[in-house]
């Protein structure tokens, strides 16, 4: 006789992000108005989302794993990865400070 326990409470954890990191390009200093920070998280189907201040005005809250710096000041990004769906994740989320200067 076979007999298949399920458990069903147990948390999967294979598609949640293990690491989140934050680049920007292109990666030449001083940073500029137009240049592009990506957030790239590991995980399935992950779901971004950016906070902060730029010039001490808050951003919001814009999701998608990109964000343009559009104008001249000090920045303070947070960029939070949550995943979608049955899965039971710890928010991951990685953070760059800098400047911006004028081109």
């Amino acid at each position: 006789m076979l007999r298949l326990i399920c458990y069903t409470s147990t948390t999967l954890s294979a598609g949640c992000p293990t690491a989140v990191d934050i680049t920007i390009s292109p990666d030449i200093m001083p940073y500029q108005p137009g240049y592009v920070l990506t957030c790239n998280a590991d995980g399935y189907n992950p779901v971004y989302a950016w906070t902060g201040t730029v010039n001490s005005v808050d951003i919001g809250s814009p999701t998608g794993n990109t964000y343009t710096l559009m104008e001249e000041g000090d920045f303070d990004l947070t960029c939070t990865v949550t995943i979608n769906g049955d899965l039971t994740c710890t928010v991951t989320m990685d953070m760059i400070t800098g400047t911006t200067l004028g081109k």
